[in-house]
């Protein structure tokens, strides 16, 4: 199969969204389909292309350049299945220039594209030119699926996200660095809470700042973020919870896993998401999860079996799941541990994240 694979995010660029979307490029690529990647960017660096695909990296930001691009590369574009990785500008483009060469698309909507677009009344009008006229949807959670479906007729499915399991296993070394952590920054052994990433609002920190003091979790663990917070945030943080709250910067790929060894759970107390990286992450990583329903976290986890669900922005629902969290026996600890790495091995693998894709890819 030729397919071009339009991204608003590919590296160079941080974060999950870029990894994800490598991952699958690189996947398609080892199953023997040639993709063309078309980066759209208003970074200044430039991809480097590999000897599996060729990436092109376009100014997103210039409508003359999409226009040229358009003009530029029919000879790619000959015989293509178009693929928009991203509700966006991506996601609009590849239906775009499909429907212009009468050719198929296919649109991956992977959280905050659909759930900011679609209330959004200037720009809304993207997400339902690519619901109305892309041949294909893939959505990384059933409740997005759901909601797509009630605005489309056309085929739409459950696309999960995925994680390679053994990229994501400790080293003795992670443990070493991890136990270090934890002597010089954690008293008498106390239970820490971890929040990772970038916890901008819809990540649901305040929320996890109101059970640590309103709550008086703070006199139970620590509060552990490792990520980007907002100033505003820290303050909040610094001010309300001050011997409780432990700081952590961004971290590369290679060092989060001491900061998930060095945690007794993961917190995803997320308002909306997708199915983030984090999520797949820690189950990998054999960590107790406790999240809200937003997004994809009802579709991994099962509740009191692979990790503890609560009502989505409700604090005391999370109060209950977390002191569940923290109550848990040796033994129902690590029963809970085997059964999250399991899970993923069984459904969130990059094998079994392409397999699906080919399946939206093909039946249309």
């Amino acid at each position: 199969m030729k397919i071009i694979w339009l991204t608003t995010r590919f590296p160079p660029d941080p974060g999950g969204m870029a990894c994800s979307a490598q991952r699958l490029v690189n996947s398609l690529t080892d199953n023997e389909h040639h993709v063309n990647v078309l980066h759209l960017t208003q970074s200044t660096q430039r991809n480097i292309p590999d000897n599996q695909n060729r990436v092109i990296t376009i100014a997103e930001n210039s409508l003359g350049a999409l226009e040229k691009v358009f003009w530029q590369h029919q000879d790619l574009f000959q015989d293509a299945l178009f693929v928009g990785f991203g509700g966006n500008i991506a996601g609009y483009l590849a239906v775009l220039w499909a429907r212009w060469l009468h050719k198929r698309s296919v649109v991956l909507f992977r959280g905050n594209d659909f759930d900011r677009l679609i209330h959004n009344p200037k720009r809304a009008w993207i997400t339902h030119f690519i619901l109305e006229q892309a041949a294909g949807i893939g959505a990384v959670s059933n409740e997005m699926v759901h909601r797509i479906q009630t605005l489309r007729t056309g085929l739409t499915k459950f696309t999960p996200n995925s994680i390679d399991l053994t990229e994501w296993t400790f080293l003795d070394r992670d443990l070493s660095l991890a136990a270090q952590w934890r002597q010089d920054h954690v008293l008498n052994d106390r239970p820490v809470v971890g929040m990772f990433g970038e916890l901008k609002y819809k990540k649901g920190l305040d929320l996890a700042l109101q059970l640590f003091t309103s709550f008086e979790f703070r006199k139970r663990a620590y509060l552990l973020t490792v990520g980007k917070v907002s100033d505003f945030m820290q303050e909040q943080l610094a001010e309300q919870c001050p011997a409780a709250w432990l700081s952590v910067p961004f971290q590369k790929k290679e060092q989060l896993p001491v900061y998930y060894a060095a945690s007794d759970i993961v917190f995803l107390p997320s308002y909306f998401d997708g199915m983030p990286n984090v999520l797949l992450e820690s189950l990998a990583l054999s960590k107790v999860v406790v999240a809200s329903r937003a997004g994809a976290f009802p579709d991994v986890i099962s509740d009191g079996e692979t990790g503890f669900l609560f009502r989505t922005g409700d604090a005391a629902d999370a109060a209950r799941a977390l002191n569940q969290a923290l109550s848990l026996s040796a033994t129902q600890k690590q029963k809970m541990q085997n059964a999250a790495r399991n899970i993923i091995a069984q459904n969130y693998t990059p094998e079994r994240e392409v397999e699906v894709l080919m399946q939206l890819l093909v039946n249309q």
